[in-house]
């Protein structure tokens, strides 16, 4: 996965992500679910893409790397949208694909009717980076999967 452009003086954009077929780069699941996909791409252009936004913070935290910028998808018309700038809903009651129980959304108003709904938390993007810094370390399954430690569901 490459992102487009890559000249400094351009806009960063997100990775092309054929879903059903590429893999997540934290727990290789093929992402399939396009409202949850996430990616970050380096200063050398390069593009990260997951299949849950918990999995590219978890991801990002791990690899130390400089990102130039992070993208997820509105959750409403699944378009992609900068993270940086995101209204995040954490809800036990979202489904992710790898149980971060995060969406994105593009405007504070559509953050605060989903978290409504879905008896769920607003945050930003430097709330979940925080968030994630504090989660306990990921460990194996006995299938070579990945899995979170317990972890309860409030920054």
């Amino acid at each position: 996965l490459t992102a487009c452009g890559g000249a400094s003086d351009t806009e960063p954009t997100p990775p092309t992500i054929h879903y059903g077929e590429d893999t997540c780069e934290l727990c290789n699941m093929i992402i399939s679910e396009e409202r949850y996909a996430a990616a970050y791409v380096t200063e050398d252009g390069h593009g990260h893409a997951f299949d849950d936004i918990g999995d590219m913070l978890r991801a990002h935290q791990e690899m130390q790397e400089e990102a130039t910028a992070f993208f997820v998808h509105n959750y409403q018309d699944r378009a992609w949208i900068r993270a940086e700038t995101a209204h995040y809903v954490l809800s036990d009651y979202l489904t992710t694909p790898m149980a971060s129980g995060l969406a994105a959304c593009s405007t504070p108003e559509e953050a605060q009717a989903l978290a409504a709904e879905l008896q769920g938390q607003v945050l930003m993007f430097d709330e979940l980076k925080t968030y994630y810094q504090d989660m306990p370390p990921m460990t194996m399954g006995t299938g070579g999967e990945q899995h979170l430690h317990d972890q309860e569901k409030s920054p």
